[in-house]
């Protein structure tokens, strides 16, 4: 049967805390930790795609990936060994993390798992009680108390000498040992592990490996962005562009954008939809437009328009507007182009049908006057 170790620290005769090591307890605090940084790095994946695609903007999947997952993997697996190798210790100190205070640095009981390759072979060779699951008593030089491993009390001060370094003693079943430091006093003992015992996991458990995965999680931030690319777009969101003439001077991309424009004036019929029918008639509207050299609206704007009051639909034109797509540009540019605004998909009543047939002639003079008449 497996069995655990439990340290019970006492400071002038009053316990200060007790701490139980086990394999069971290591197991299940590095599986903590390392869901710990899974959901983390999984976290900020999501985060950094919502932002970016927020901008319009993706990512070079390869690439992302590639970091996101190694450098996720590497936090993962060191966040394991780490917590792993921590809780299967009773560290003696004067640092913070210790759970005993000593005036040296002194793992008291760490597991047999944790030595070096050729020990741990020897044991699992071995065979013997607690192979892989057993636990070593660390004894230096300044330790005062005895040792009860299935024999009779052995001093602790017969083990090392005075001059001599760190002894370790493997801790049997039904073992028992009592360590003096100073003021302080340590009863550690071998206890059977109850099959339902899981073990506590101290709150801190997350201290020795934070940093690391807080460096891992910003650096793959940072890689993130040399892994930006532009939204992607379908062959059909931009028809019959590939054809097009090559764009070399202002006049000609001023051309370019009109028919580009003219191009995409079947999404305005959306804003006329729920207005009255008398608003349902073509017409003619400048947009102005702020773009840079990859043809991306910087900002928009409804410069002119021939529809009154009666038909408020500057804003949702704006907001159609700003959806638009255009073609690089041989610099940045800021226009405003005239746009024809056909009748929307709604059937009209006769009536209006014969008034739109009738002002079409007067519109179409309209819309030259715009095309000379500046931004």
């Amino acid at each position: 049967m497996k069995y655990a170790v439990e340290v019970a620290h006492l400071l002038n005769g009053e316990l200060v805390s007790v701490r139980r090591l086990s394999a069971r307890r290591e197991r299940r605090g590095a599986l903590l930790a390392s869901a710990l940084v899974t959901s983390a790095f999984a976290a900020g994946m999501v985060a950094v795609l919502g932002v970016l695609r927020a901008f319009g903007r993706a990512v070079y999947a390869p690439e992302f990936l590639g970091l996101w997952l190694g450098l996720g993997l590497l936090s993962v697996v060191f966040a394991y060994v780490c917590v792993s190798r921590r809780l299967g210790r009773y560290r003696l100190g004067s640092r913070l993390d210790a759970d005993g205070f000593a005036p040296f640095e002194l793992d008291l009981v760490r597991r047999a798992g944790h030595g070096s390759i050729s020990r741990r072979a020897k044991d699992r060779a071995q065979g013997g009680p607690g192979a892989g699951d057993g636990f070593d008593l660390t004894v230096a030089a300044g330790m005062q108390g005895a040792i009860e491993n299935g024999r009779a009390p052995l001093p602790l001060e017969a083990l090392v000498s005075a001059g001599g370094g760190p002894r370790s003693v493997r801790l049997e079943r039904d073992a028992r040992a009592e360590v003096r430091i100073g003021p302080s006093m340590f009863v550690v003992r071998s206890v059977p592990l109850a099959p339902g015992l899981h073990g506590d996991v101290p709150r801190d458990f997350w201290r020795p490996f934070s940093r690391l995965a807080m460096g891992a999680l910003e650096v793959a931030m940072v890689g993130t962005l040399l892994s930006i690319i532009p939204q992607p777009q379908t062959i059909g969101d931009r028809p019959q562009r590939a054809a097009g003439p090559r764009i070399t001077t202002p006049w000609e991309a001023e051309k370019r954008l009109r028919l580009e424009a003219q191009e995409q004036a079947a999404s305005l019929h959306q804003c006329f939809d729920p207005l009255p029918i008398s608003c349902q008639h073509p017409g003619y509207v400048g947009v102005g437009v702020s773009l840079n050299r990859d043809g991306e609206l910087r900002s928009n704007w409804i410069a002119r328009s021939t529809y009154g009051r009666e038909c408020p639909v500057d804003q949702c034109m704006k907001d159609v507007v700003s959806t638009w797509i255009f073609d690089p540009l041989p610099e940045a540019m800021r226009v405003v182009l005239p746009v024809q605004v056909l009748r929307t998909e709604k059937p009209l009543p006769p009536k209006v049908a014969k008034v739109e047939a009738a002002a079409a002639s007067g519109e179409g003079d309209l819309a030259v006057e715009w095309a000379r008449g500046g931004r």
